[in-house]
């Protein structure tokens, strides 16, 4: 896979790392983002409607929080790459070929969990085996999501997924929590959770870049 060179981009983290400690303004998460160019990927869509359960559609939910996480990178000075806009079906492989010919610069796969004990919960990180870069993207957003949620820290983990393999940029694959969760689920049907998703993806971001 082709990989940027992050020299540069490391030194601009370094220097705004300081401010970590005494809180970051808005304006200065700006400046992370401002002229990088973002791929967001709302999982699923139109037929496929993903993990289902208590009233939630995988495809609705996380549609609705990359379009707010699509308006803060925007106002941000970012460059954002939709592989959907709306309820359709989009190919696996042509969401990862969106972001490759886009040029982007980090790849965010947005999606929701599912299992069959419906006491599992929390939220969990994917990045690809091959993709360092992509593992230190992953555990940035888990660790400002976990920290805006107060989920269950299920980690950062591996996988090979297809956007994950054929994205030539840092890729994650973010799953915000179990829709088969009943407090989860009636959580995550909430405006203000959807608003919480999308600042700890725009953070996770902002920490990355």
């Amino acid at each position: 896979m082709r990989r940027k060179n992050f020299v540069l981009k490391g030194a601009v983290v370094f220097a705004f790392s300081v401010g970590s400690f005494i809180g970051i303004s808005f304006q200065q998460a700006n400046a992370n983002v401002s002229g990088e160019t973002i791929a967001i990927d709302a999982g699923h869509g139109g037929h496929d409607n993903g993990a289902t359960g208590h009233g939630l559609y995988e495809k609705e939910l996380v549609y609705d929080v990359a379009y707010r996480t699509q308006q803060l990178l925007e106002d941000a000075g970012a460059e954002v790459i939709m592989t959907r806009d709306g309820d359709y079906f989009v190919e696996l492989i042509d969401r990862a070929n969106m972001a490759n010919d886009g040029g982007a610069d980090s790849f965010v796969s947005i999606h929701a969990n599912a299992a069959s004990d419906a006491s599992v919960s929390g939220t969990e990180t994917f990045h690809h085996p091959s993709d360092l870069e992509g593992g230190s993207l992953a555990a940035d957003l888990q660790s400002s999501m976990v920290e805006e949620f107060g989920s269950n820290d299920r980690g950062v983990k591996t996988a090979n997924f297809s956007v994950l393999r054929n994205s030539d940029m840092p890729a994650a694959l973010a799953e915000l929590g179990f829709v088969t969760n009943q407090a989860e689920a009636d959580t995550m049907l909430t405006d203000a959770f959807r608003n919480e998703a999308a600042n700890a993806i725009y953070q996770g971001l902002y920490e990355y870049h």
